[in-house]
């Protein structure tokens, strides 16, 4: 019984350790970076940190809507994204998902706000079939675009 316990005990501090490995404590987080998210989104609420090469990447609330943003380390917002419902997404998308992806169903759709474009990303997933993770236009183009996860 004691090494079982041991062993789970074991498991389970490897498995936190490993969690969030990017995590930053708001204190190493640079003021300039802090600023411009609070400047930005002046609403957010349970934020969190992260580093990602050079830039932080804050993960927080405004109300109720989940939202993430990408800051330089100079302060400047690189791009935003945040949570929306299926049925806000524009038309366009939505009828060229019915068309090209009829089989697929439409899951975690976000606006993502970078270098003045708004695009919708979305997470297209299929029973049988591998999952898409897509960016479109707001006129329902896929975009030769990275998705942001």
């Amino acid at each position: 019984m004691r090494s079982t316990a041991f062993a789970f005990l074991l498991l389970s501090g490897t498995l936190l350790s490993c969690d969030n490995d990017d995590d930053v404590k708001i204190e190493d987080v640079p003021a300039t970076v802090r600023e411009a998210l609070m400047s930005s989104f002046p609403n957010a609420t349970g934020i969190d940190w992260e580093k990602k090469g050079e830039d932080y990447e804050a993960d927080f609330d405004v109300d109720i809507v989940d939202y993430s943003a990408m800051i330089n380390s100079s302060g400047t917002v690189i791009k935003h994204k945040y949570d929306i419902a299926a049925t806000e997404l524009p038309e366009a998308i939505r009828t060229a998902i019915g068309q090209n992806y009829a089989d697929h169903k439409i899951d975690g759709p976000e606006v993502l706000v970078q270098n003045g474009d708004t695009l919708y990303q979305v997470e297209l997933d299929h029973s049988t079939s591998k999952d898409e993770k897509l960016v479109f236009s707001s006129n329902g183009q896929q975009v030769d675009q990275a998705y942001w996860d």
